[in-house]
């Protein structure tokens, strides 16, 4: 909420600098503009006004020179008293030579007197006088006019008023304030629109941006919309979150590399540890247990025992070759063979581990099948070791089902030099925090049930030395399935000759 809000102001600010720095030289313009107007047509309209009053001298000038030639002043007031009734005229006065009034129309008879000097100081300098005055309730424009004939003279001043100017100029000002303030308001609008969608909005989201980007959200884009430098701006820097996540990834997978390699090398440095602790236990029972081996044997082998005490004999020479065996896969945890022998029958192999676990099996109430497609199969690993590796998977499934269940031994061809062994069970499975872990050393999830962890790690050992890889696969079960894959080895004319037996 308080990043929203955060974003909410920076846009606002930038919006409102740029609404203003777009608004005040159009205020400032208007109002200069306004004032251009109002002046220029002031003096237009002065100007227009006084030209009316020149024009309508001259046809007072004319009026009183008509009814001066009859020497007929009635005449001469009637004429004067229609002249003052033109649009805009105060009024009209006409004075004698010696300032005596002659005829002063009503509405500027108050102002008589100062009329008259303006009539005497016409005759005195003998000149048309115009000039503007406060007469009455504001300004006026007066203009003198002088008639002279048959040594009679006559002075009239036509008096327009200007306050209509004034009052014209308000109407005017009021209307031009109106349109102003409708222009500065829709200027305004638009300013305000324009400049969110051009550069508030664009630039409130690169803000917002480059705080999610201090805060270590790599993956933001931006959207690259705006005023052109506002849109290269944003294309700038979602390249630069796109190398910065692309740097964080390759990172994270040289971090993930780095661990798998410590794992490897603790997992070295516990087979080394273990590697010579077996030896020495090899070293110390091996001895012993080949003498044992030795007289079991030669005992065995000679006559005159009971079938009872020969049986006895051959038990304990097999139970010392199991025991041999067993030494040499404990062995082969921390020295994985090199040289990996001359090649097995894959299907034989798979026969004999399931016949060895039968009983085990039988007791946990588990079902054995083995598919293949009658065809032989050879891999690069001997008997031995591919007993190892097929007999640990199955070991490791059937102690994976104790109320019984399943355990398939599948057998195919992948291409011409690869060969894979599936071995799938009905347990439970392999959580997913375990499953990458399960080839490790001593690593075991059983628990207090048993088991030392080291079944898949000599698994993983033997085959990777034989050039192929063991891996943990889903099941649409929900099931183990761990799948080998080893190099094919040559069919062997054994082999081929059981082929052709069991077709």
């Amino acid at each position: 909420m308080s990043a929203a809000n955060h974003e909410g102001r920076s846009t606002m600010g930038l919006t409102l600098r740029l609404w203003l720095m777009l608004l005040v030289p159009i205020v400032l313009a208007v109002t200069l503009y306004g004032a251009v107007i109002h002046t220029t047509r002031h003096q237009f309209l002065r100007s227009q006004a006084t030209a009316e009053l020149r024009h309508h001298a001259s046809l007072v000038e004319a009026a009183i020179g008509g009814a001066v030639e009859r020497g007929q002043v009635e005449l001469l007031k009637h004429r004067i008293e229609r002249l003052a009734q033109a649009d805009h005229i105060l009024g009209i006065a006409a004075f004698d030579e010696r300032g005596g009034p002659i005829l002063v129309t009503d509405p500027i008879a108050g102002e008589a007197a100062e009329l008259a000097a303006l009539a005497r100081r016409a005759l005195a300098t003998g000149a048309e006088i115009e000039e503007e005055q406060a007469l009455g309730d504001g300004p006026a424009l007066v203009r003198t006019v002088t008639f002279s004939q048959r040594g009679l003279s006559v002075v009239a001043v036509v008096v327009r008023e200007l306050r209509y100017l004034d009052e014209f100029a308000r109407s005017s000002n009021r209307g031009l304030a109106l349109a102003g303030a409708a222009l500065l308001a829709a200027t305004a609008l638009i300013a305000a629109f324009a400049s969110r969608a051009t550069v508030g909005r664009p630039a409130g989201a690169i803000v917002a941006g480059v705080e999610r980007v201090a805060r270590g959200e790599l993956g933001v884009t931006v959207p690259e919309a705006g005023a052109e430098e506002l849109q290269r701006l944003a294309r700038a820097f979602n390249a630069m979150t796109a190398s910065l996540a692309e740097a964080r990834a390759h990172l994270e997978q040289e971090q993930a590399a780095r661990a798998a390699v410590e794992r490897k090398l603790h997992q070295a440095h516990a087979l080394s540890a273990v590697g010579q602790v077996v030896a020495s236990i090899g070293h110390e029972i091996g001895s012993p247990l080949n003498v044992i081996l030795a007289r079991a044997r030669r005992l065995a082998d000679q006559p005159g025992w009971s079938e009872a005490t020969r049986g006895e004999l051959e038990t304990i020479v097999t139970q010392s070759e199991r025991i041999s065996r067993v030494v040499a896969r404990l062995l082969s945890v921390a020295r994985p063979p090199r040289l990996l022998g001359r090649g097995s029958d894959v299907a034989q192999v798979a026969r004999e581990v399931l016949a060895f676990l039968g009983p085990e099996c039988r007791q946990r109430g588990i079902t054995t099948r083995i598919e293949d497609d009658g065809a032989p199969l050879q891999v690069v690993l001997d008997a031995d070791h591919l007993f190892q590796v097929v007999f640990n998977l199955c070991l490791n499934a059937a102690q994976a089902q104790p109320r019984g269940g399943e355990i398939a031994v599948r057998l195919r061809k992948l291409d011409a030099r690869k060969a894979v062994i599936e071995i799938e069970d009905h347990g439970p499975g392999v959580p997913p925090g375990v499953a990458e872990h399960v080839f490790e050393a001593f690593f075991t999830s059983r628990g207090d049930r048993g088991g030392t962890g080291l079944g898949l790690a000599i698994v993983e050992g033997i085959v990777r030395e034989a050039g192929g890889s063991v891996e943990l696969v889903r099941t649409d079960h929900g099931g183990a399935c761990f799948r080998v894959t080893l190099p094919r080895g040559a069919s062997s004319p054994l082999g081929a000759r059981a082929a052709e037996a069991r077709a």
